[in-house]
């Protein structure tokens, strides 16, 4: 077969966002991300599982042209000033929905809901131009650290249908014990978790950051809640056999969040 016409598998990408700041920002973190882009497939959707969002069941945004939300209590004047409004994709959403329902897991769609920080934060440097179009995928109440990996694994076939699925959040993450100083020196006790996980998502084992997870939740002060490393679980568990891992950015900020971004690639 003739390579040129061969069908592209897209990425995944695993994000650690870091505060809301970091859309207005010019470091090493958004430069990753703008770097990141010439590496990528131009996707005809993009799809973000956003640690920002909780729900009842997973539910997916549908309106074709969903609100930016300022969703974030730190937010800076200058956040304000930045508008990121890509179209929405209401066929995806339906197919998203369709999928996990197939799975077993309880999906539907919302057509109010808009994209939060943990989606434009990121997409503002990584697709600045807005025009591809964007849903965002909560997190459910009832998908723990073992049932997000069913998530990843259902959606993990649109990565076939020129999909860019998305992840963003955080591997090491401890708001209680932040730092005001976005370059303060991280603690102890994050840099080792952030390491460990480090290892199993170089070793590509979704069920084994789950483990590590559930191990740690509430027990280690870097993991105190779920909600932001469950997106890195869901995107590494759409890992194929062929696919390889890398990290395209590692740093902390603010001492307790870990901003290391991981991409999933084909072949």
């Amino acid at each position: 077969m003739n390579k040129a016409l061969s069908p592209i598998v897209m990425p995944a990408l695993f994000v650690g966002h870091g505060l809301a700041i970091n859309a207005a920002l010019n470091n090493d973190f958004t430069e990753s991300l703008r770097s990141l882009r010439t590496r990528l497939p131009s996707p005809d959707a993009i799809a973000v599982i956003s640690a920002h969002w909780s729900t009842p069941e997973v539910r997916v945004t549908s309106s074709p042209f969903p609100k930016q939300i300022f969703d974030s209590i730190e937010f800076q004047e200058e956040l304000y000033a930045i508008s990121y409004a890509p179209p929405g994709k209401p066929d995806l959403a339906d197919t998203i929905c369709s999928l996990l329902l197939t799975a077993g897991i309880n999906a539907k769609s919302d057509s109010t809901r808009g994209i939060d920080y943990g989606a434009w934060g990121i997409l503002v440097h990584l697709f600045p131009e807005a025009q591809i179009p964007v849903v965002e995928i909560s997190l459910s109440y009832h998908i723990d650290t073992k049932k997000i990996v069913n998530v990843g694994k259902a959606l993990a076939q649109l990565r076939n249908e020129r999909s860019l699925l998305i992840g963003s959040g955080a591997l090491v993450q401890n708001l209680y014990k932040i730092s005001k100083n976005i370059k303060a020196k991280p603690y102890p006790w994050a840099l080792e978790a952030d390491r460990k996980i480090a290892a199993i998502i170089q070793a590509g084992d979704a069920s084994a950051l789950s483990e590590f997870a559930l191990r740690n939740l509430e027990r280690s002060p870097a993991m105190p809640t779920p909600e932001h490393i469950l997106p890195a679980i869901a995107i590494l568990a759409m890992k194929e056999k062929d696919d390889r891992i890398s990290f395209f950015h590692e740093s902390f900020q603010n001492a307790s969040i870990s901003m290391r971004s991981f991409i999933i690639e084909h072949g």
